[in-house]
């Protein structure tokens, strides 16, 4: 009984991983979802295949797509956090991300990359903001697993932002 009481407050307890443990089941994929950052970036440089223009601007949309993930995320842990405040801005909040991706898209291509980049680092800084504040609505792996992508992702729009100008 003790293992589910530990288990409610950390999921990797039933699995014997420590706290701040990524599990593979979210960094393998976490990890696969850098490649198509890293391919597109590239594509504006080398020969892959893509052409360069259509390369960046698919690049743009994923990166709208996975800025719109990360804001789903804070959805996903308002619908299981207390009534409130901190709940309230959570729901709010979860929906700007998408906003900015949407924006993004709609954006010229070294304006749309800023945005995603800002979106992308604007939503690392809430996500650590409300680690310290709200331990219990994020496990520390998560926070670790979106430190590792946030970085790759940022490095590679930069990339593709720098070889615009």
């Amino acid at each position: 009984m003790s293992d589910l009481l530990n288990a409610a407050k950390d999921p990797n307890a039933l699995v014997g991983l420590p706290p701040s443990r990524i599990p593979l089941s979210a960094l393998i994929p976490g990890l696969l979802g850098l490649v198509p950052f890293w391919v597109l970036a590239l594509a504006t440089v080398i020969d892959t295949g893509f052409d360069p223009v259509i390369a960046i601007v698919a690049l743009i949309m994923y990166g709208a797509v996975i800025l719109s993930f990360v804001g789903a995320l804070w959805w996903g842990m308002a619908v299981n956090a207390p009534a409130g405040a901190q709940r309230h801005t959570m729901f709010i909040w979860s929906v700007m991300p998408a906003l900015i991706g949407w924006f993004a898209t709609l954006a010229t291509t070294d304006v749309g990359l800023r945005m995603l980049m800002a979106g992308l680092a604007l939503q690392w800084i809430l996500d650590s903001m409300l680690l310290r504040k709200s331990p219990q609505r994020m496990p520390a792996w998560v926070f670790r697993l979106r430190t590792m992508l946030t970085g790759g992702a940022l490095s590679a729009l930069g990339f593709a932002w720098w070889q615009l100008l």
